[in-house]
């Protein structure tokens, strides 16, 4: 007979007299949008589309599904804007000409209108219209009592992505932990954004100290995009892809991801569980 028991973040098997240890992961990473709550095609994009309105911009300036599904290839908020105006602009949109240079130019609009689209999308999760993927609070929990630490690590707006993961800490029965238990790498904070690894290499390098480079191998990540597997995988870790809406349909083949499931599940309809992720463990099995 068998029993199992965590310690310090490393699961100790116990078979009569033998203790073999079993090391969970170093650091579990999670983006935001898509992989904590559905965010991106009745979160961000709605309150993008507000924001257009709000500012009196040209009124077939509109983000539908689809468009934004491709906009969705440029990581960041301010930058999505910035190549959608540009592009408008080139294509001979005068009247979208006209309005980037009386507010300054790209930069700035890009950066006023962000701001509202910020406030527009708290104010949405704040009234909780949008729920945590499934299985999400189950391994935040899991990982909770484990002691294994976990961040943050998206291209969005910092107040956002706080509203967000307060969002799911709160969206049910208290999870062992508390929102200033778990760092958030969100926006600016980088000067590259995904799919450039600097995201995931800075949480490493603020969590894990001097000897962050030799760790990366054993820092899980859940991803839902092409992008964000890119950066994951850049910067050395291992990267579980949950698709969502607008990446479901997403190349992954050639990054080599290494686990792809439709989400984490939720408690009797999990995918995986912080058990499986033993560094070591058949998970991982190609």
């Amino acid at each position: 007979q068998s029993n199992a028991r965590l310690v310090g973040g490393v699961r100790q098997r116990q078979n009569k007299n033998t203790i073999v240890a079993h090391a969970l992961p170093t650091l579990l990473l999670f983006d935001c949008d898509g992989v904590l709550v559905e965010t991106e095609r009745d979160g961000h994009r709605i309150a993008f589309n507000e924001a257009f309105v709000q500012k009196g911009l040209p009124k077939d300036l509109v983000w539908d599904v689809d468009l934004y599904g491709e906009l969705l290839e440029v990581g960041g908020g301010k930058e999505r804007m910035k190549h959608d105006f540009s592009n408008r602009i080139a294509k001979g949109d005068t009247e979208m000409e006209k309005v980037v240079d009386a507010a300054g130019g790209l930069d700035e609009i890009a950066k006023d209108l962000h701001a509202l689209k910020t406030e527009i999308m708290m104010d949405m999760v704040n009234a909780n219209m949008m729920p945590p993927r499934p299985g999400i609070r189950r391994i935040i929990g899991e990982a909770a009592k484990a002691g294994v630490p976990m961040a943050i690590c998206s291209t969005s707006n910092e107040k956002a992505v706080r509203a967000v993961l307060n969002s799911v800490l709160n969206a049910g029965e208290p999870l062992g932990i508390s929102i200033d238990d778990i760092p958030i790498f969100a926006g600016d904070i980088v000067p590259k954004k995904k799919p450039d690894p600097a995201v995931y290499q800075l949480a490493a390098k603020e969590l894990l100290g001097d000897t962050w480079e030799s760790q990366t191998g054993d820092c899980v990540v859940i991803e839902d995009s092409r992008i964000g597997a890119q950066a994951a995988k850049s910067a050395g870790m291992k990267c579980i892809v949950t698709l969502s809406i607008y990446t479901e349909n997403e190349p992954f083949g050639d990054i080599g991801v290494d686990k792809i499931v439709d989400c984490v599940g939720d408690e009797k309809d999990e995918r995986f569980s912080l058990s499986d992720l033993e560094l070591k463990g058949d998970f991982w099995g190609k």
